[in-house]
């Protein structure tokens, strides 16, 4: 099944929140960071942490936006984007974040790569070959750049899923502070 999808904008943030929380609802990592279901179940919780990755104009959606995958660019460069206020966060939500990022941080490659923050597909439209079009697009600029691609994920069968995308698995970890495990997985793109 050949899929149709577009360049996401700053006006699908809600539709990728809502395809967000159904598609991660079970997600190891998105629970341990957000247990309660009434703070996950319209994924707005995340809505700040789009808007950032959004800036860098690599997120590809489907035109119902059932689907979406978020790219960070080669040297994944900080941007300066206003999300608006937000909560600060408690010491418990805060010594997550620091354990999840000191472990993505010891895990990520050196060499300049491609990265895929996040994919997801709503789960009414799962197992059609959305995501992995999504995936291959983005596979295509690495392709092009001359560059990997790298990834992190939660579950064991998303090492297959990736795995067969022909990724291959990098490290593998247990987050701190009671966090779930999680494997890095790198894709040889256009080296």
């Amino acid at each position: 099944m050949k899929s149709e999808f577009r360049k996401g904008t700053q006006a699908d943030l809600s539709l990728i929140c809502t395809t967000f929380a159904r598609s991660f609802w079970d997600d190891p990592v998105m629970r341990w960071l957000f247990p309660d279901d009434d703070v996950f179940r319209d994924g707005t919780v995340m809505q700040g942490f789009f808007q950032r990755v959004m800036a860098h104009d690599c997120t590809l959606v489907t035109p119902d936006v059932a689907a979406f995958a978020m790219w960070i660019p080669p040297t994944r460069p900080e941007l300066d984007v206003d999300t608006g206020p937000s909560e600060p966060p408690t010491d418990e939500m805060l010594e997550k974040f620091i354990a999840l990022r000191g472990a993505l941080v010891a895990n990520t490659p050196e060499e300049d790569h491609w990265y895929l923050q996040m994919v997801g597909t709503h789960p009414d439209w799962q197992r059609r070959g959305i995501g992995s079009t999504l995936i291959a697009e983005g596979l295509s600029w690495a392709m092009r750049d001359g560059l990997s691609v790298y990834l992190e994920t939660e579950t064991i069968e998303n090492v297959a899923y990736y795995s067969h995308l022909g990724f291959e698995v990098r490290t593998e970890w247990d987050v701190a502070a009671g966090g779930p495990h999680m494997w890095g997985m790198r894709h040889p793109g256009g080296e």
